[in-house]
């Protein structure tokens, strides 16, 4: 059965595509240049999200960053998040011309060494750059990927980014109870995108160190790496000053199992979350400091460390059995 639409699901979904069949009228800077307007208005607009990247960003900084640069840094986080929801209705204008036109590539014979293993490949990323249009463009280097999304509230919009993220020849994959079909998806030798940097609910993350300090985080990548023997390719990207995107594959990892299964779920999970925070580090303003990263945290130094080891047994056995945890 189709889920229910609201009154108020259905004109944000009315209003919302009214913009962006504005914004598809538009040359690709001009659209840009807008929604980072409409990103920095949601800053002046929404407290809520503005208090929490702001008490991100000082605690992971601390006393290198002032009150002044924090805000600054916050701003330059949501007008970067604007550029990249704009950029949404341009899709298939970005398909229709050279890939180099639109991106400049560096190290996908990292990915493509990758596939060559013949076991798919965990392509991996956080909220950061513009996570969206590396996914669309990768099948055009040849390695077509499933992306592992979260199903959006408002049904409507849910089939219409489906549709546009399958512009390219990538399919799409709801995270609710995706392990099983995600195996598959690397027995057929395609590459699967999976981000790593929201903040788990419950008892199915692991605490790893993130900006030094204890965020909840899926094991699922490292699991399913583990289980299946694929490698997992890091991907970054942020703008370049000529509106090209850079892209950026890093070397495989490779799940080298010592047979502690929880250990070694946490120590690959730790490794790709601080490859993660380099690249946060090098370019701030491109990661999504409004989200409430470390909402989830221990309930005391001793029981956390237990905790860590219990979810990441759960989160294994869940993965194995087909069951995901709540993200």
């Amino acid at each position: 059965m189709r889920p229910r639409v609201s009154f108020a699901q259905r004109a944000g979904y009315l209003a919302g595509r009214a913009l962006f069949e504005a914004l598809a009228l538009l040359p690709t800077r001009s659209a840009r240049s807008l929604g980072r307007r409409l990103g920095l208005l949601f800053f002046r607009l929404s407290a809520r999200h503005r208090r929490v990247a702001l008490q991100n960003i000082a605690a992971a900084f601390g006393d290198r960053l002032d009150a002044e640069s924090r805000r600054t840094l916050a701003r330059a986080s949501f007008g970067h998040l604007g550029m990249i929801a704009s950029d949404a209705p341009l899709f298939a204008r970005h398909l229709k011309v050279p890939l180099a036109h639109v991106a400049c590539v560096e190290g996908e014979e990292h990915l493509r060494a990758a596939a060559a293993l013949g076991r798919g490949v965990l392509v991996f990323s956080g909220h950061y750059g513009h996570w969206e249009l590396v996914a669309l463009l990768q099948p055009l280097l040849g390695v077509p990927m499933t992306m592992v999304v979260s199903p959006m509230r408002n049904p409507w919009y849910d089939r219409y980014f489906a549709r546009l993220r399958g512009l390219s020849g990538n399919t799409i994959l709801s995270k609710r109870n995706a392990a099983p079909a995600i195996l598959r998806a690397l027995r057929g030798k395609r590459a699967v995108a999976i981000l790593i940097d929201q903040n788990v609910r419950g008892d199915g993350g692991i605490f790893i160190d993130f900006f030094g300090r204890k965020a909840s985080t899926t094991p699922a990548l490292a699991t399913l790496a583990l289980r299946s023997g694929a490698p997992m390719v890091p991907v970054f990207s942020r703008f370049l000053p000529d509106g090209r995107l850079g892209i950026s594959y890093r070397p495989a990892i490779l799940p080298a199992p010592t047979g502690a299964l929880e250990e070694d779920i946490r120590a690959l999970t730790q490794a790709c979350t601080s490859l993660l925070e380099e690249e946060i580090r090098r370019h701030p303003d491109c990661w999504l400091w409004m989200h409430d990263r470390w909402r989830t945290q221990p309930r005391g130094r001793a029981a956390g460390e237990a905790d860590q080891v219990v979810g990441a047994g759960r989160q294994a056995g869940h993965i194995a059995g087909g069951r995901e945890a709540r993200a």
